[in-house]
């Protein structure tokens, strides 16, 4: 049965749960400047096979940014100006991470992203937040994005724990059904207060 082996890890995705907008006015004006809906914008920034190459470390995160500007008709330059823009509204919640923070040592705390290749970079020039995590995993650093089973095995083999022994928090569905499928544990996340008593109350369950 998969409740007998207790919990060892705990995993957390990052955009959309620990990695959230607080103010979209930024991504607003850019959608305007390029004619476009914040949505278009949106879409293609973060789902067109530009980002989805990238993600699987296919294609760099400069020629995936100066893909945005080539389907926006934007002329292209040095995407980092861009890129600032567009995530300047973004914060990490501090609330949650310490959430997160406060299970070690009783579990390995860790962290599994689909991202562009150099998000690790960039990222730890903005935000000073990955190292509260055991583990951080990006699948461009192995070749794989969620929900793909290979992107969840790479993270079982480092954590050396069974699928059982594991839970993992992410806000997309077919990521949570990915885990699962493996045999982990997995919430959908819908908002931290939420998160925090679904998984508080697991945890205490499966001590």
């Amino acid at each position: 049965m998969m409740n007998e082996k207790k919990i060892k890890a705990v995993i957390f995705d990052m955009g959309g749960v620990l990695l959230k907008t607080a103010d979209a006015s930024a991504r607003e004006a850019i959608a305007e400047r390029f004619g476009v809906t914040r949505r278009e914008l949106e879409a293609y920034i973060f789902s067109s096979d530009s980002s989805i190459q990238s993600e699987e470390g296919q294609l760099s995160d400069v020629e995936h940014w100066h893909n945005v500007m080539r389907h926006f008709g934007q002329p292209v330059g040095d995407y980092i100006q861009l890129y600032n823009e567009y995530f300047a509204g973004d914060y990490i919640d501090q609330r949650l991470l310490d959430f997160a923070a406060s299970l070690k040592p009783v579990y390995t705390l860790a962290l599994l992203s689909n991202a562009w290749e150099n998000a690790r970079t960039l990222l730890s020039q903005r935000f000073d937040f990955l190292d509260r995590f055991d583990i951080s995993i990006f699948s461009y650093e192995v070749k794989a994005r969620k929900p793909d089973a290979r992107i969840y095995r790479v993270m079982l083999e480092r954590l050396d724990a069974a699928p059982e022994e594991t839970i993992f928090i992410d806000d997309v569905q077919e990521n949570v059904e990915g885990a699962q499928a493996l045999g982990m544990h997995a919430l959908r996340f819908t908002d931290s207060d939420t998160v925090i008593a679904e998984l508080s109350g697991f945890l205490n369950h499966n001590q």
